[in-house]
């Protein structure tokens, strides 16, 4: 989608912007020394269900499409979110994730990461080969697949309330994202080379 978007920088920070940026495009088949080579995509309970059924993740315009959404327009609506974003999977990372899927469940943007809500899914996805892969997509603001994404062979581990030890699936987003970090960090990634996650 073509944008006119118009600048209000000093010449010298837009030459300067150019020569760091030659060389890169938004859909690279690599990750940039900055970027985590694993990101989070968080969903609900309900949406996990049927995310293991399909075999994917999908945007929500494909799910609206499909007759798969329950809503009108996705919570990022009320967030201001652009509209073409509804045609991306977004990945994410810290309690970010959680954030949303309580705000869903509670039908308006709950930003307290010490509220409690219903846990749903944590999915950890390989950002790395999605990136070679060539399905990658960067806007500056987000990192996002376009469409539909199959979780074989990109997704490396679900965390669950019952998976990372919680003793009921009533938590907060917080404490859920943490216990789920650190399970990754020290059960799931040493089987991977991993370096940068958070």
């Amino acid at each position: 989608m073509e944008k006119n978007i118009i600048l209000a920088v000093s010449e010298e920070d837009y030459v300067q912007a150019l020569n760091k940026y030659k060389g890169h495009s938004f859909n690279e088949p690599f990750l940039r020394e900055y970027e985590n080579e694993v990101l989070i995509h968080s969903t609900t309970k309900e949406n996990y269900e049927q995310i293991k059924k399909d075999g994917c993740l999908k945007s929500w315009n494909l799910q609206n499409s499909q007759n798969i959404c329950k809503e009108n327009e996705p919570i990022g609506a009320l967030l201001g979110d652009p509209i073409e974003l509804r045609d991306y999977i977004l990945f994410g990372s810290g309690t970010t994730g959680e954030v949303v899927v309580n705000s869903k469940q509670k039908g308006q943007i709950q930003m307290d990461k010490n509220t409690e809500y219903t846990v749903g899914a944590r999915l950890y996805f390989d950002m790395k080969k999605i990136a070679e892969d060539g399905l990658l997509v960067r806007d500056g603001g987000e990192i996002k697949v376009k469409s539909i994404l199959p979780l074989e062979p990109y997704m490396l581990w679900a965390a669950t309330w019952d998976s990372v030890g919680l003793n009921c699936e009533i938590s907060t987003p917080k404490i859920f994202a943490q216990r789920a970090d650190r399970y990754f960090k020290e059960n799931i990634m040493k089987t991977y080379e991993y370096e940068h996650f958070y």
